[in-house]
């Protein structure tokens, strides 16, 4: 009998000291844990990874990068093909392949890896709470240049209204994932982009509302995150600051090449380019820009080549020199060799400028109207047409300027 008292009371004494440790490393975990806002006196950027999932797949993946202080950022779209050897998988393959099979911590590392950048926090979201957060906050606002009525693969609806408009329950998932043949994957992506976007505004939008105690659990259980729920409070605090009229978008971009009877997006110049956007695009976010001189000269930048994504990632290399970047688009042909400075104003000097910068010596003239004559004045100052002999930061093989009239 006494032994059995002596057995019961040797049980409840190391239940007592597992209790008591246990408390001690919760204590010291707490303690060594820097809050989101002491965690940004040393790095004053927000590094987020922001996933879209349906289920254990990977929808859209975005990394969101913001100054808080001056309500600037930038999302720059990882598309799920990206390829490469990834450590954590020990092959070459798709990038989402590594959420699929390690899981978001690794799936985050390799990321790291891609854009040379520390990501504090994950942030994921699966498709049905997307719906909800739509209707929890009153809609998302996308614009749709044509009227989508198709079915998919599987004999699914597509139909969503043409125009600006507000999307609500399922036709945010119907945005986000309809694909059509006629659709360039990064027309896909940006599309995506967009309601990633308007996510992130609507955000703002109803900032009064979501940290209402009362309304917030409503909107915190919509998402999963790295942070408990009161460091997560001061991250979203912080993100519904940032102005999205002010944010930049980007994306990896690269070739496309078949392995294995995968289509794979092989980032541009070895990820080097992609690696020197991000670093220029937190520069930019901390700095004010501005161009040197007395006025700030305006671009078109046309991508004049199969690389995707070319012309907006060149856009935040040449802010960061200056230049306002009023338009990014596809030049009327894919096939150019040679890249090319259309000279909109006659400013020889400026335009040279804009050469020099990205060692383009190929400028052009265009015709400047006679006084008088009722022409339409261009909103640019300057057309940068992205050709071949361009690897996303300088042009290669131009040796002689080349002055012209069109």
């Amino acid at each position: 009998m006494g032994l059995k008292r002596e057995r019961k009371g040797m049980i409840f004494l190391v239940l007592i000291i597992a209790i008591f440790l246990a408390l001690i490393v919760s204590f010291y975990v707490y303690l060594r844990a820097d809050s989101v806002k002491d965690k940004l006196k040393t790095d004053p950027i927000i590094k987020a990874l922001i996933l879209i999932e349906d289920g254990p797949n990977v929808v859209f993946t975005d990394v969101f990068l913001a100054y808080a202080e001056s309500g600037k950022g930038a999302l720059i779209t990882i598309p799920e093909n990206t390829g490469a050897i990834y450590e954590s998988l020990g092959r070459v393959d798709r990038i989402d392949a590594v959420f699929k099979e390690k899981g978001i911590d690794a799936y985050r590392r390799e990321i790291e890896k891609l854009l040379d950048l520390e990501l504090s926090y994950t942030i994921e979201i699966q498709l049905q709470d997307f719906e909800r957060l739509a209707d929890l906050l009153g809609g998302l606002g996308v614009f749709i240049p044509q009227q989508v009525d198709e079915r998919g693969p599987n004999g699914e609806i597509w139909l969503l209204p043409s125009g600006a408009v507000r999307l609500f329950g399922s036709k945010v998932t119907t945005y986000m994932t309809y694909s059509l043949d006629t659709e360039e994957e990064d027309s896909v992506q940006e599309r995506r982009q967009s309601m990633l976007v308007a996510l992130l505004a609507a955000l703002r939008k109803n900032r009064n509302i979501i940290f209402q105690r009362e309304n917030f659990k409503h909107f915190a259980s919509c998402f999963a995150s790295n942070l408990n729920q009161k460091d997560f409070a001061e991250l979203l605090e912080l993100v519904t600051r940032i102005d999205y009229e002010r944010v930049t978008q980007l994306e990896v971009t690269g070739l496309n090449q078949s392995v294995d009877g995968n289509v794979l997006l092989y980032p541009f110049r070895n990820g080097d380019f992609i690696k020197e956007v991000a670093r220029r695009t937190v520069s930019s976010i901390i700095q004010a820009s501005g161009a040197a001189g007395d006025r700030t000269y305006v671009l078109e930048i046309q991508n004049g080549t199969k690389v995707q994504g070319l012309a907006r990632n060149t856009q935040i290399l040449l802010q960061g020199a200056g230049f306002e970047v009023l338009n990014v688009s596809n030049a009327p042909s894919n096939e150019y060799e040679q890249t090319e400075i259309v000279d909109l104003i006659g400013n020889r000097d400026a335009a040279k400028s804009l050469g020099d910068f990205i060692r383009c010596s190929k400028i052009t003239e265009a015709r400047v109207a006679a006084e008088g004559e009722n022409v339409e004045t261009p909103n640019f100052d300057f057309i940068l047409i992205l050709g071949r002999d361009f690897d996303g930061r300088y042009v290669h093989g131009q040796v002689s300027s080349e002055q012209g009239v069109e």
